[in-house]
């Protein structure tokens, strides 16, 4: 879901950006919110299970695209579930099979428009999905990388690791993940809005002057992120006020009970492994080939994920292993995109 309501005002430092630009750079891909783009167009298909290639077609337009005016592309695929996020997971899980309830009831009753838009919400992208991109992929020599547990952290990965220049997404997450340099609202002509971690102290709306990169993080979380639920009445203007005057996330709990403001039992404990989680994910590093951790993990931290062999990270991060089952892709469909559609103009 991102960091509601972070990109607003951080609009400051936001600078308008053409695809011209970035020539002879390595961009990678948040690929997953390329198909939920693409999948609009065909979503009573992918939600009834029959064939299409519509969304693949729309992410090779944009592969095309970047290829076109010299940007080499790293597509990255989101991998496993992480037991931190279980209850979004289970609640987004639950919402698409009400969307696709609702959308079966209204196409019975040939209200066809309103049922659209609730396919529209249904779609789930799955690791099936995702494994028809990556046939087209290899068949066009593209670079990809399914991450063993979330893309935003392994494009964090390659990018504090100087392995891509920048990373085009629509996700605010990748601000508090500690990404250098992001590329958001990119269309299908090229034009974007770029972020820079380095412009942070210059930000206007919001003064991040003498803010860390673990206070931005810890006022990320305390306003709600997908690992933490934020605390009634906290958002991101008060969570902002609350690191600057405390310093800590400690401090500003302490500061909240203190105050009668609710907290729950469990919060301080949550709250730690959010911090954990956005900063000592696992991830897949191309240069090993085997699974490590996004930076150095302390001692008194420990991740809820068993440790993955590295046989299976490779067939993982090659997408020929489902990472969600642990297991081997199956065939499931027999079509390919034909040359002219792989090959085809960007416009």
């Amino acid at each position: 879901m991102g960091i509601q309501g972070l990109l607003p005002l951080l609009k400051s430092i936001m600078a308008p950006i053409s695809i011209e630009e970035l020539r002879g750079q390595t961009i990678a891909v948040d690929t997953y919110s390329w198909l939920h783009k693409g999948a609009f167009s065909c979503s009573m298909h992918l939600c009834k299970g029959l064939p299409t290639s519509k969304h693949i077609e729309y992410c090779m337009h944009r592969v095309n695209m970047l290829r076109h005016h010299g940007v080499k592309p790293i597509l990255v695929f989101d991998g496993g579930f992480l037991p931190v996020k279980g209850d979004v997971e289970a609640k987004c899980a639950k919402m698409r099979k009400e969307n696709l309830e609702w959308a079966l009831e209204h196409e019975a009753t040939g209200n066809s428009f309103v049922a659209y838009e609730f396919y529209q919400k249904a779609i789930d992208i799955s690791p099936s999905i995702a494994w028809e991109l990556i046939q087209v992929l290899k068949k066009e020599k593209v670079e990809y990388i399914v991450a063993p547990y979330e893309a935003d952290a392994q494009m964090t990965f390659l990018s504090i690791n100087k392995l891509v220049d920048a990373v085009i997404t629509k996700d605010s997450d990748l601000i508090p993940f500690g990404c250098h340099r992001i590329i958001f609202k990119m269309d299908k002509s090229g034009q974007g809005v770029e972020f820079k971690s380095s412009m942070l102290r210059e930000n206007k709306d919001l003064d991040l002057t003498i803010f860390t990169k673990t206070m931005l993080l810890e006022m990320c979380i305390f306003s709600g992120c997908d690992y933490l639920q934020s605390i009634p009445g906290i958002g991101l203007k008060r969570a902002h006020a609350l690191v600057r005057k405390f310093k800590s996330y400690a401090k500003v709990i302490k500061h909240l009970r203190c105050n009668s403001v609710a907290v729950p039992p469990n919060y301080e404990e949550a709250f730690k492994k959010a911090i954990g989680t956005f900063q000592h994910q696992r991830v897949y590093d191309p240069r090993k080939e085997d699974i490590v951790h996004l930076s150095d993990i302390p001692h008194d931290f420990a991740l809820d994920l068993d440790w993955l062999p590295k046989s299976l990270v490779q067939g993982i991060a090659k997408g020929d292993i489902d990472p969600l089952t642990k297991m081997p892709f199956q065939v499931l469909y027999s079509w390919i995109l034909d040359n002219e559609t792989l090959n085809s103009s960007y416009t």
